[in-house]
């Protein structure tokens, strides 16, 4: 018996990084999930790795025909809905003062109206079937925590903790809870460009108090208990998953990326 059994999941940004462990995770305990990117030929193929348990759906978070094309063909092959985990997200490091405007919009379409698609037609879904659910939001440390270089990315962020927490209030009277995950620097196709700097890894876990990265399953594990029954009286929180590095100082990690710039990068 799974804790996840006889529930259907949609997580988006699903083809690797936390998207996928966490789809590993829900089909381990039960669940049948609707994995979604926008990389076509990985989520067919990690859907195929997986089994009959995970279906792959390739669309675009920021078009809303997709959006909702994702929450349907999902309910036309499992027959409903229960769980959708809104975890796509691109970054992007650059000084404000020269920020180009079109990635600023990108990072915030990704990262922002992306979950608010998500919310608007997962709980529709919800509301419709009359049985209640949980909805997770991807944010991040940096939802709270400003870091130079990452004005894009910390506004979106920090745009999800209160879209989840407005959510929050708005379905919960459908039995609808909403809550967001934060987690800290973890070991990921998002992070993979920063961790190749020398000295980046090193600086992130001398500020983390368990002095070590995060994985996408430490990740996927929070993901698992806020969409269980275990956590029947939790909504509107954003639930950090990072090592303890908020009760710290971050390092001055853009010093380290600044001399190397970088473009918007999926999950």
């Amino acid at each position: 018996m799974g804790v996840l059994d006889g529930k259907v999941a949609l997580i988006t940004g699903a083809a690797s990084g936390i998207g996928l462990a966490t789809t590993q995770l829900f089909v381990e305990e039960g669940a049948q999930v609707a994995m979604v990117d926008r990389n076509a030929d990985l989520v067919n193929e990690t859907a195929r790795e997986i089994g009959s348990s995970a279906m792959a759906i390739s669309g675009d978070v920021t078009n809303e025909d997709d959006v909702a094309a994702m929450v349907a063909t999902c309910v036309e092959r499992f027959g409903r809905l229960d769980i959708g985990y809104n975890n796509a997200g691109i970054a992007g490091t650059a000084p404000i003062h020269d920020h180009e405007l079109g990635h600023f919009q990108h990072v915030i379409d990704v990262c922002l109206t992306g979950v608010f698609l998500g919310l608007k037609h997962q709980s529709k879904q919800l509301i419709a079937q009359g049985e209640g659910g949980s909805l997770i939001n991807t944010a991040s440390i940096n939802a709270t925590q400003a870091t130079k270089g990452l004005s894009a990315y910390c506004s979106a962020k920090a745009g999800v903790a209160m879209l989840t927490k407005v959510s929050a209030l708005e379905l919960g009277e459908y039995n609808i809870r909403v809550n967001a995950i934060g987690p800290g620097h973890t070991e990921t196709p998002l992070t993979a460009r920063a961790r190749d700097v020398d000295g980046f890894d090193e600086a992130m876990i001398g500020a983390t108090p368990l002095g070590r990265l995060g994985l996408p399953n430490d990740i996927a594990q929070m993901a698992l208990f806020l969409a269980s029954d275990a956590s029947p009286w939790v909504s509107g929180q954003l639930m950090y998953v990072d090592g303890g590095i908020t009760v710290n100082e971050l390092p001055p990690g853009f010093n380290l990326l600044e001399a190397q710039p970088r473009q918007p990068r999926a999950d």
